[in-house]
């Protein structure tokens, strides 16, 4: 019964991490979407803007870290390589010498969020510097004599 049980809740883990991947899968393409439209045109504080960059940058982000929260509790839970080594060999031993290594597509999961993180204040700063750039322009108004305005 407790095998069941851990195949079972393995098997959900499993089915979790692989939704949670192509939800982050999802949202990337999204921000792409979006990061494109903002290169031809000039969606002016719309969800199109700087705002949905933010938003599913964030959101892909933060599905990665999940998945590669969930993809080694799930290995480690149900000693997966252990599972694979009986699998694999033909012999009765016991592997008590295994251990869990994970291969590159694991870690370039790390590259995607310090990307995410990298466009995140890309956009950040380049938006600050339009806004302070903005504020600039409006200030010489401001100051100026009340004379001039009136003009």
């Amino acid at each position: 019964v407790a095998d069941a049980l851990t195949g079972t809740t393995s098997r959900g883990l499993n089915v979790a991490t692989i939704a949670v991947l192509v939800l982050a899968l999802l949202c990337s393409l999204l921000s792409s979407g979006f990061t494109c439209t903002n290169t031809v045109s000039n969606p002016y504080q719309t969800f199109l803007g700087p705002l949905g960059v933010y938003t599913w940058n964030s959101s892909c982000g933060v599905l990665t870290l999940l998945a590669m929260i969930l993809f080694p509790v799930n290995v480690q839970g149900s000693s997966l390589s252990r599972e694979l080594a009986h699998g694999c060999s033909s012999s009765l031993q016991t592997h008590l010498g295994s251990q869990h290594t994970y291969g590159y597509s694991y870690w370039i999961l790390l590259l995607g969020i310090a990307l995410n993180i990298a466009s995140f204040i890309v956009i950040y700063f380049y938006d600050h510097a339009t806004y302070s750039r903005k504020k600039e322009q409006e200030r010489p108004i401001e100051n100026a004599p009340k004379d001039v305005i009136l003009f």
